[in-house]
């Protein structure tokens, strides 16, 4: 049986994140596939299984203020309570649909999910391969709730940070458990607009600022990421609606990663991204007071400057990472503290 739901009536209402889905006998499955009403009760087909399990670098995720050159353990799963027509993990996210499926043979449907993995096994290769943290990702990670707090409880037992890579939407119930475990969250900012969520991610824009919001008020190191797509992400006054939320909400110190989308899923007719659109968000970050801006997944070094004195304090350049001067969160120049954990 699943976590965190509870009986509406005749119904099941999933608590995981901000769809709350009613699910019931003629409407068994939540968005996000892989949760399901049997029987009176909530089930999960991504509480035992992973679909992914790898090791990276941790500025993969993206993360550039956390341990950098550190290496992670990222671990998800298939489903997810988002349908982004862009969708760069598509092939994983849709690996299994039960719809035409007979969802009282649970056992068998996990099977089609991936591999069951120890606890202690996970651990086990994060410490073979020197990794200092675990990542939930690949997938969104709020949909296997029940399989990523066990392993980031034992995970932090034993000294390793736990990461999240999420979209964003996990509920507020969700977020005061989680906020006890995780050290690192990167949240996808897919847009700021409204209109946008609901066409292309079938969701709402107001929970994932909420969330950032109280990410920031928790202490949780906090970097964001915006993948631009052309005349759907890419206005200027959308960029700059978008930085003054960062600015204003979570500081002037957010950590923002500006990506490029390439083709791909529903939107195999889009061009990608021309790298004068992420040059137009950096100019306006950089414009409206945000000290740390940097480009993804593009041909272009990215560099930690000192916002007070513009020292050079770390140079990367796709995962090649160089810290310069033995940088260790203190500028060596002028002492300014330099947010992250280092």
């Amino acid at each position: 049986m699943a976590k965190l739901w509870i009986k509406v009536k005749d119904k099941c209402q999933c608590q995981l994140c901000s769809h709350f889905c009613l699910l019931s006998e003629k409407n068994p499955l939540g968005k996000c596939k892989v949760r399901y009403f049997s029987k009176g009760e909530v089930h999960s087909l991504v509480d035992t299984h992973l679909a992914c399990l790898q090791i990276d670098p941790i500025e993969k995720k993206p993360l550039y203020h956390f341990k950098p050159k550190s290496q992670i353990l990222s671990v998800g799963t298939v489903g997810c309570n988002f349908t982004c027509k862009w969708c760069q993990n598509h092939t994983l996210v849709n690996a299994i649909n039960i719809d035409e499926q007979n969802i009282d043979e649970l056992d068998a449907l996990k099977q089609l999910t991936g591999k069951k993995y120890s606890i202690d096994f996970l651990l086990e290769i994060a410490k073979r391969e020197k990794a200092q943290s675990i990542a939930y990702t690949y997938n969104e990670p709020t949909i296997f709730y029940e399989q990523f707090e066990q392993i980031a409880i034992k995970a932090q037992e034993k000294e390793l940070d736990n990461v999240l890579v999420s979209n964003g939407y996990f509920s507020a119930i969700v977020f005061a458990n989680l906020k006890n475990y995780i050290h690192a969250m990167n949240i996808d900012l897919k847009s700021f607009s409204e209109k946008t969520y609901q066409i292309y991610c079938n969701a709402s824009l107001k929970p994932i600022l909420d969330n950032l919001i109280r990410i920031k008020e928790s202490g949780i190191h906090l970097e964001v990421t915006t993948l631009f797509i052309p005349e759907i992400n890419d206005s200027l006054q959308e960029m700059k609606n978008l930085v003054s939320f960062l600015v204003k909400y979570l500081g002037k110190d957010t950590i923002w990663h500006i990506s490029t989308f390439y083709p791909a899923y529903q939107l195999q007719e889009k061009q990608k991204t021309p790298l004068s659109t992420l040059d137009n968000a950096y100019q306006i970050g950089k414009e409206l007071g945000l000290e740390y801006i940097y480009y993804g997944n593009v041909a272009k070094d990215s560099i930690t400057y000192c916002p007070k004195c513009h020292e050079e304090l770390i140079k990367r350049k796709i995962y090649h990472v160089e810290i310069i001067n033995n940088f260790n969160g203190i500028c060596p120049k002028c002492g300014e503290h330099i947010i992250g954990i280092w």
